[in-house]
């Protein structure tokens, strides 16, 4: 067989190894390279914050992605040529070359997001009742003076 005919094989793998990887595969490195610093400084601005439970989910997550894609990627490999696993190797590394910035604990969608999924790792702080509702403002209607509405 020659090259050209092994093309499509190797870009239809390249474009399969990126979607596992940023599906999927990515979300194991944000773990592992935002979530657990974040973690830490969490613990540090707010000594309640529960630590170990944010580090067990953090490790529970990271091994169920990282089994998921190794699993993915041993059948890929076991049951294609050289030019698709080739393939979806290089895709694999392209996407994880354009996740890099996101693997940041200061990017701040990762701190949103760590923030939303590792909220019941904070302390409960009742919150403070709401103020009663006060009259709204209305404008005075053509003909009336403003002394006769509030403003």
């Amino acid at each position: 067989m020659d090259i050209l005919s092994q093309l499509p094989y190797f870009f239809g793998a390249a474009a399969g190894g990126f979607i596992v990887m940023a599906c999927i595969g990515i979300q194991a490195l944000v773990a592992l390279f935002s979530s657990i610093p974040l973690a830490k400084r969490r613990h540090r601005e707010n000594p309640a914050f529960d630590l170990k439970k944010a580090r067990s989910r953090i490790i529970m997550v990271t091994l169920m992605v990282l089994i998921l894609v190794g699993v993915i990627s041993a059948v890929v490999i076991h049951f294609t040529s050289i030019a698709p696993t080739a393939g979806y190797l290089f895709g694999m590394i392209v996407a994880f070359v354009c996740s890099i910035p996101r693997m940041t604990p200061n990017n701040e969608q990762n701190q949103k997001n760590f923030d939303e999924a590792y909220a019941d790792c904070y302390p409960f702080v009742p919150k403070e009742p709401a103020a009663p509702a006060e009259k709204p403002n209305v404008l005075p209607e053509a003909g009336q003076d403003a002394e006769d509405k509030e403003i």
